[in-house]
C-alpha cells in the first residue's frame, strides 16, 4: 500500500469514528418531579435507594409556612419512585429541627439517618433517623457547645454515626462528633 493510500484510509477511518460519535445518541433525560413549594423546595444533598428500590431525599424548605421557618417551610423528607412517584414523608418543624441540607444515608438497619442544619430544642440543629415509612426520632439537639449547624453523617464499622459541624464548640469554629443510633 502506497503512502498516499495508507493516509487517506487513516483519514477515512477517523471521519467514520467521529461522524459514530456526533451520530450517537446521548442518552434520554426525563424529568420526574418539579417541586412547588408545598411538596418541598430546594432539594438539597443526594438521592440515595432505599432497600424497597425507590429513591429517599431532602428538600431544605418547602412543606407548611411558618414563621419559624421564615414562612417557606422547613424542610421535608421524600420518597419517589423510579416512575416519578413523589411522597412526602415528614414535614419538619423548629423544634425537631428545619433545614435538612445534608441528605440521607443509609445505615445498616435499614433507616436513614442525617442532620438538619438548624432547629431543635436549642434552634443550633439536630441528627434525626427516620424509617422508609416516615416515623422520625429527633437523636440529638445541638446546643452550641457541643457544636452547631451539623453538615451530615457516616456510619463506621462498629456502628456508630461521625458527623462534623460547622460552628459551635469550645471555640465556636466547629467540632467532630459521634453518636450511637439510639443516643438522644
Amino acid at each position: 500500500m502506497s503512502k498516499l493510500n495508507l493516509w487517506r484510509t487513516i483519514c477515512l477511518v477517523g471521519i467514520f469514528c467521529a461522524l459514530a460519535v456526533i451520530g450517537s445518541p446521548a442518552g434520554n433525560f426525563t424529568t420526574l418531579v418539579s417541586f412547588n413549594g408545598t411538596d418541598g423546595g430546594f432539594p438539597s444533598g443526594t438521592l440515595i435507594q432505599g432497600l424497597n428500590g425507590n429513591f429517599y431525599g431532602t428538600t431544605a424548605e418547602g412543606g407548611a409556612d411558618t414563621a419559624a421557618c421564615g414562612g417557606t417551610g422547613c424542610g421535608n423528607v421524600f420518597a419517589i419512585t423510579s416512575g416519578g412517584k413523589l411522597t412526602t414523608l415528614h414535614t419538619f418543624d423548629v423544634t425537631e429541627g428545619n433545614t435538612p441540607v445534608a441528605g440521607l444515608m443509609l445505615a445498616t438497619n435499614g433507616n436513614f439517618y442525617s442532620t438538619t442544619s438548624q432547629g431543635g430544642a436549642h434552634l443550633a440543629g439536630t441528627v434525626f433517623e427516620i424509617t422508609a415509612g416516615g416515623k422520625l426520632t429527633t437523636l440529638h439537639s445541638f446546643d452550641g457547645t457541643d457544636g452547631a449547624n451539623p453538615q451530615g453523617l457516616v456510619q463506621a464499622n462498629n456502628g456508630n454515626f461521625y458527623g462534623t459541624t460547622f460552628g459551635g464548640g469550645a471555640h465556636d469554629v466547629g467540632a467532630v462528633f459521634e453518636i450511637t443510633a439510639g443516643a438522644s
